[in-house]
């Protein structure tokens, strides 16, 4: 009986992550004069090892599928994040400025996410 407990979160999580997800890159979408321009071109929600998301070069994001269990505020903070790659592939000056413009607390946002995910 708890196998079949088990098999119906682990198909729930990714599924809510997903739809989760969704919703927030459109949110966030919104804080970018170039939103619509930056809009990722798929969604892909697994479990990570070693990072919250990433941008791909074809603009695919991919999220850590238990970000789901951070605040909704480190959520934004990682897709923000993830956004600002489109044309900022780099985690240089001007990626860290574009950052800064349009989250200006992501730096509170980042290390919340880091002691909520610990």
């Amino acid at each position: 009986m708890w196998s079949g407990t088990r098999e119906l979160v682990e198909a729930w999580y990714p599924e809510k992550a997903q739809a989760k997800f969704a919703e927030r890159i459109q949110a966030n979408l919104e804080r970018f004069h170039d939103g619509e321009l930056r809009r990722p071109k798929g969604l892909i929600v697994r479990q990570l090892k070693q990072r919250w998301g990433s941008m791909s070069p074809g603009a695919r994001v991919m999220l850590n599928r238990r970000l789901i269990e951070a605040p909704l505020d480190a959520i934004d903070y990682v897709i923000t994040h993830e956004l600002c790659h489109v044309t900022e592939p780099h985690h240089g000056a001007t990626f860290f400025e574009l950052l800064g413009k349009v989250m200006p607390d992501w730096r509170r946002r980042k290390q919340r996410r880091e002691r909520a995910m610990a």
